[in-house]
Formats: structure tokens, C-alpha cells, sequence
């Protein structure tokens, strides 16, 4: 029982470096459940819209705007090319404005081509949307970091893993 109780309890702080060495996951009034809670919430939610459209892409949305085998794959390519450009770009950029900003500002700059897609009229038109959606896989660094920064080397790679996977969750969830 005493177990259990570290998920929902104000964890122990290391007085040493200020950081968490449980993870209080059904928490989020605490600072370190919240922390963990937006690493997870904000990475899950990128990950919905980035996924939103390859289950539609090679049927329903390559009818529709009669789109070639060779479109799609371009529009695959580039929705991954941003997401390796923007990692590049999000890691030098939450060492200097913090990972918290950087999370923001991906999930803003990402969720206006997914609020777009429904303007899309055709091939060229989709694979230049993917390429601004796919800005929201790189929001991966920035849950990393995040959560890196606020807890324990003790618990940081269970914090950091439970993040990302629940993070990747919202491709499940799309």
C-alpha cells in the first residue's frame, strides 16, 4: 500500500539538486505531478495530430484529392523530414528559453496547419500541411527535457519513458 501512495503524494524532494525522487502521476495539484502530467498531456496531444492522417491517407483522403501512390509517399517524407529538422532546432532552443516555452510554441506553430487541413484542395496542398504538422513531432525533445529537468537520476528514465509512451499514445488514440 505504502507503494501505491508515492502516485498520489507530494513526492520526496533530493535536497541536493531540488528534484523529484518519485513520480507522483495522479497528482497534478504538485508542482512535479504537473510537470509530469503536461509532459505527457502536451506530447499526447501533438502525437493526435500528427497521426491524424495517415489512417485516412492511402484510401479516403488519396480519393479525394486524387492523389498519386508517389504523393503520398512525398507527403509521409515530409511530414518526418520536419519532425528530424525541428528536433535539431528544439534542443539548442529549450537550453536557452527552457523546455517549457519550447513545448508551447511547437504545439502552437503545429496546431494551425491541423486547424488548416480542412482547406486542403489538393496532392501539393496536403504534402506542404504535412510538412507544418509534422512540427509536432518534435516536441518529443522538449518532453524529455522537461521531465529530465524536474526529476531524480534515480527515477528520471522511468519518468522520462512513462512520458514518452504515454506521450505516443495519442497516435494509438488517432
Amino acid at each position: 500500500m505504502a507503494s501505491l501512495k508515492v502516485l498520489f503524494t507530494s513526492p520526496e524532494i533530493n535536497p541536493a539538486n531540488r528534484k523529484a525522487l518519485t513520480i507522483p502521476i495522479f497528482n497534478p495539484i504538485d508542482r512535479y505531478g504537473r510537470v509530469f502530467f503536461f509532459a505527457c498531456f502536451g506530447f499526447m496531444v501533438a502525437f493526435l495530430s500528427w497521426y491524424a492522417f495517415p489512417p485516412l491517407l492511402t484510401v479516403t483522403i488519396k480519393k479525394d484529392l486524387h492523389m498519386s501512390q508517389q504523393d503520398v509517399a512525398n507527403s509521409n517524407i515530409v511530414a518526418l523530414l520536419a519532425t528530424f529538422l525541428v528536433r535539431f532546432i528544439a534542443g539548442p532552443l529549450c537550453d536557452r528559453y527552457g523546455p517549457r516555452l519550447v513545448f508551447v510554441g511547437l504545439l502552437l506553430a503545429g496546431s494551425l496547419p491541423t486547424a488548416m487541413a480542412g482547406l486542403v484542395t489538393g496532392p501539393k496542398g496536403l504534402i506542404a500541411l504535412r510538412f507544418f504538422v509534422g512540427i509536432l513531432g518534435g516536441t518529443f525533445v522538449p518532453c524529455q527535457v522537461w521531465c529530465t529537468g524536474f526529476f531524480d537520476k534515480k527515477i528520471v528514465g522511468t519518468a522520462n519513458s512513462l512520458a514518452a509512451g504515454w506521450g505516443n499514445a495519442g497516435g494509438g488514440i488517432t
